[in-house]
């Protein structure tokens, strides 16, 4: 296999993940016994400005003032749970700089394996050690829908650890699809086409895959130990592929094909806010329409070099993670890009609260839960964590509150996530060094 060959159908199975689209569904108009759960991770990088974070307390749980940054989620106030008092403890253990430990920890719960990814300080560090909790809720609830999960991306670019969050097991990063028009190609293909061009492109799609298998079948006796290893995760993540595949036919009257966005360059500051739009929207009606119960929409990544011009924000991102609390300039630009983000975030939640199931709606049945490599980007710090739960599981957890802890563990919080998709008999999640049970209080 020539290094042409190799590029080429390497950058195929890059984007296997998301191949698949619709399986013709029944409208569900009645109410359902046991509620459709969904699991979703919203995510921007390099922490926040705390003193325009959290809330003001008030003189219980219910009674709190949102923040000047959250001002578009005051609609969803009774629908979310603002915490306070968690730390990321597990980052601190294994190898990596806090960016590396923070994004490779935040879904698994575990630390990182050794590695060669040069961390901004130096440090060297490999990928996340574990399943992350998204995946693990994917196999739990997922087998029955189109999608096991989905993972969209708005500018999420790179191939390393502090560019990832999802993990199939140790070392086995999935990658966010930051192209819109991808996105809906692999979600909406064959929607709404006849049986014969669905067997098609299922076909199709499946002598893609036997020949990247017989490919890399050939190139595996010609490689060493180290890369050999490498390999082998890389199938894993193709034998996964190879079971999500579906090809579905005709939509139904209640979810019917989205518009197809427009081209749009995926890694360019003039189309973010365009990309942010779409890539919303698109996740909302994967999840109304069930096609998938399990999501992660990622702002940037963990290096975060970008820019918002469309809101005056002119500065590095990271450079201004940097200049912390204490520089009013920086800040004031970190402040406006959080707002911008609690907008994006209030964005889906009214889009899944306006599809109703029954008496609740998709939000109601859902956790979307937004998180943070770092809570402070000046400190690197882990400790205080800005992490902020939307919807109750079907009413597993009680929302309307503004929770402090006393720097409890994440890796608690993780364990509760699973307990509210109905994975209760789950006694620990991640390390279990960083895990002494469900987080108290949420349920």
């Amino acid at each position: 296999m020539n290094r042409r060959q190799f590029l080429k159908n390497g950058g195929i199975t890059l984007a296997l993940p998301f191949l698949g689209s619709l399986l013709s569904r029944r409208a569900e108009a009645q109410a359902m016994a046991e509620p459709k759960k969904r699991f979703v991770t919203f995510f921007n990088p390099n922490g926040v400005i705390p003193a325009a974070w959290y809330p003001t307390a008030g003189p219980d749980e219910r009674t709190f003032t949102v923040n000047a940054s959250h001002q578009a989620m005051v609609p969803f106030k009774d629908k979310i749970i603002w915490t306070s008092g968690i730390d990321m403890k597990s980052s601190k253990a294994g190898p990596g700089e806090r960016h590396q430990t923070g994004m490779g920890t935040l879904l698994t719960g575990k630390p990182l394996l050794p590695g060669s990814f040069v961390g901004g300080d130096g440090s060297l560090a490999g990928w996340g050690s574990g399943i992350s909790v998204d995946q693990r809720i994917a196999q739990h609830i997922g087998a029955s829908t189109p999608f096991g999960s989905i993972e969209l991306g708005v500018r999420a670019s790179g191939a390393e650890v502090r560019h990832r969050l999802s993990y199939l097991g140790a070392a086995q990063a999935l990658p966010p699809e930051n192209d819109p028009r991808a996105a809906f190609d692999r979600l909406f293909a064959g929607m709404g086409s006849a049986p014969e061009e669905v067997r098609r492109i299922r076909r199709q799609r499946k002598s893609v895959l036997d020949a990247v298998m017989d490919q890399f079948g050939t190139l595996d006796a010609r490689l060493g130990r180290e890369d050999k290893d490498k390999l082998v995760n890389h199938l894993d993540l193709v034998r996964d592929i190879e079971r999500r595949i579906v090809v579905n036919g005709p939509g139904t009257a209640t979810c019917a094909v989205p518009t197809q966005p427009e081209v749009m360059a995926p890694d360019n500051e003039e189309t973010m806010e365009a990309i942010a739009d779409a890539q919303i929207g698109i996740l909302a009606v994967a999840l109304n329409c069930d096609l998938t119960r399990v999501a992660t929409l990622q702002f940037s990544n963990a290096e975060n070099h970008i820019r918002m011009p469309w809101l005056s924000s002119f500065g590095d991102g990271h450079g201004l993670s940097h200049a912390g609390p204490s520089s009013p300039v920086e800040a004031g630009e970190i402040m406006k890009r959080d707002h911008w983000y609690a907008t994006q975030y209030a964005k889906l939640l009214g889009l899944l609260d306006a599809q109703r199931e029954g008496d609740r709606s998709v939000l109601d049945n859902s956790i979307v839960f937004w998180g943070n490599e770092l809570s402070v980007g000046a400190t690197h710090s882990h400790v205080d964590m800005p992490f902020i739960i939307a919807g109750s599981a079907g009413g597993y957890f009680r929302t309307g509150r503004y929770l402090e802890f006393d720097h409890v563990s994440h890796v608690n919080m993780l364990l509760s996530f699973l307990h509210a998709m109905g994975m209760e008999e789950e006694t620990t999640f991640g390390d279990p060094e960083f895990c002494d049970g469900p987080l108290a209080g949420l349920h």
